[in-house]
């Protein structure tokens, strides 16, 4: 193996490291089980690899991570082209979120979430992270201008959905 590769390898395998929560987050929105978060974590870190050459830092890595997390997400691809094997020497922990020690209004957040379309759990998850309009504008390639109507709409689609749940 050359020393750029093995090279390559680790600055990635550090960026994944650092950076995991992304990819767990992205999971955990648009996987219902376990096994299904540990598929498409893997789908998600395979398509990450492949994209991690041509990887400039335009953007911060977190932004770069959440575009291709969210895209295979959204377009549910589940390709097993390429080994893994050595990407996944590592040991990233899926989380378990029904676990009891997670509170009812985590459960009530992520019961009305999986209610919304696949562009509006992308969006949720950019505000529930904080994301300013410009950030979530480089990350989805909509307008601020957008991105402010469409998360206005969602915020009041979210609260209506938990208080459907409230009320049950």
């Amino acid at each position: 193996m050359s020393k750029q590769k093995t090279s390559d390898e680790a600055a990635f395998v550090a960026v994944l490291e650092t950076h995991q929560g992304v990819v767990h987050k992205v999971c955990r929105i648009y996987a219902r089980t376990t096994e299904a978060r540990r598929d498409l974590f893997q789908d998600i870190v395979v398509q990450l690899w492949r994209a991690w050459p041509s990887f400039q830092h335009k953007c911060k890595i977190s932004t770069w991570m959440y575009r291709i997390a969210l895209n295979v997400a959204i377009s549910g691809l589940r390709r097993r082209v390429l080994s893994t094997d050595d990407l996944t020497d590592h040991v990233y922990q899926i989380p378990d979120y029904s676990a009891p020690e997670v509170s009812n209004e985590v459960h009530r957040l992520y019961a009305a979430l999986e209610q919304l379309s696949p562009v509006e759990k992308s969006l949720a998850l950019l505000m529930l992270e904080d994301h300013s309009y410009d950030e979530m504008a480089q990350i989805t390639g909509l307008t601020a201008a957008h991105l402010r109507v469409k998360t206005h709409r969602l915020r009041d689609k979210l609260r209506s959905l938990i208080q459907q749940q409230l009320e049950l």
